[in-house]
């Protein structure tokens, strides 16, 4: 049964009934409607006193309720109380995680650089060189590295020019060969309380499917996850990943992304990493596909067209989504026809449209995310 919380005025309302029936009580001689009149007039010394108490007592039901609210994992709001649930099931807070990359060294042929080597960005963040290396006769060496501190600021894209912070005379320039990705912040409580709600309802099998995204999520930023059983022979195991920009749109992983998460989960044919023992486990970049789409609208208009965009574009961001019931990923996702006209119509001021491309469900391969192409208008 349903608690109901009072308002404020229906609690000044019972209070000021039983002040009735309290002083008519003590007082029987008294007209009982003057004593009403008294009790509730709201320029009386009783209303107001009602009016006050009714206010705090609200409050204390609410912070009750609030209170209520806490206790339960799938309704806990408070970010203190979600931590709490994350920790007690063994899901805690990820941390933030530190942008990876590589960066092209040019100078002097033959140079040895040590690991270490610190370099300057304009985003006030420090980029510091994971191996030693040395300048090829050709002028130039490429060196894995990463930033300095962890989160979405030390991402960098390919092309920026860097500077050493100690002089190196032998360095003529340095530049970003690989982008620097990956960085994320902390998971916000949102990414938490989801977290541990999946851990809830699907508790870890050790090597079952929808174990490898829990897996993959701990030390990067993903966008979505997909496990392709024998993907090279018998007992293989494919894990299919598109990384997540801070933005939440998808992205592509880096070669160092990659190696991360395949050291974490397991190399393949080792007894490292979370994944079983005797699972071999590949892990495989994700590839963005554009999914066009050419209907003939009616009415045809400049609103009606953008409202179809929206519609579409939001159609594809919930492939594979809890609601999704077929997909379990967007990668390799099925896109039936069906669900595309739903989606388009929608749209605010769609009456009716034709659907021309696609002529047939959509089927992704194994490594294929979709995102929204171009929408071809044909005329009617």
């Amino acid at each position: 049964m349903v608690w109901p919380i009072p308002s404020a005025k229906s609690i000044a309302a019972k209070f000021a009934a039983s002040l009735e029936i309290f002083i008519l009580r003590i007082r029987p001689d008294l007209d009982p409607r003057a004593v009403s009149r008294s009790v509730r007039s709201p320029r009386g010394v009783f209303a107001n006193m009602a009016a006050s108490f009714s206010a705090e007592l609200r409050e204390v039901h609410d912070h009750q309720a609030w209170w209520g609210r806490q206790y339960m994992p799938d309704s806990a709001d408070d970010e203190a109380m979600i931590l709490r649930h994350a920790n007690i099931w063994g899901t805690g807070q990820r941390a933030a995680i530190i942008a990876v990359g590589a960066v092209e060294i040019e100078g002097v042929p033959g140079t040895p650089l040590p690991e270490g080597i610190e370099m300057s960005a304009s985003n006030a963040i420090i980029y510091a060189t994971t191996a030693a290396a040395v300048i090829d006769i050709g002028g130039t060496v490429t060196v894995a590295a990463i930033a300095s501190v962890a989160g979405s600021d030390g991402n960098l894209p390919s092309g920026v020019q860097l500077a050493t912070v100690e002089p190196y005379p032998e360095i003529s320039r340095v530049t970003v060969a690989t982008a620097f990705a990956g960085g994320a912040d902390a998971q916000e409580p949102d990414e938490i309380k989801a977290s541990y709600l999946q851990r809830i309802r699907q508790p870890a099998h050790g090597g079952a499917g929808f174990d490898y995204p829990v897996w993959v999520a701990e030390v990067a930023s993903v966008k979505a996850v997909a496990v392709v059983p024998d993907w090279i022979g018998r007992g293989s195991v494919g894990v299919v990943v598109v990384m997540k920009n801070s933005d939440g749109t998808p992205r592509v992983p880096t070669v160092e992304e990659l190696a991360t998460i395949q050291d974490h989960l397991g190399q393949p044919s080792s007894q490292t990493g979370v994944k079983p023992t005797t699972a071999r486990v590949v892990v495989v970049a994700g590839e963005l596909i554009e999914v066009p789409l050419t209907i003939r609208l009616r009415p045809d208009t400049v609103l009606t067209r953008t409202a179809v965009t929206e519609a579409f574009a939001r159609f594809i961001a919930t492939i594979g989504d809890d609601e999704d019931t077929v997909n379990t990923s967007p990668i390799g996702a099925t896109i039936e026809l069906s669900r595309i006209g739903e989606a388009i119509s929608a749209a605010a001021g769609e009456y009716a449209h034709d659907l021309i491309v696609p002529a047939a469900p959509y089927t992704l391969t194994a490594t294929q995310y979709p995102i929204a192409g171009t929408i071809t208008f044909e005329a009617a």
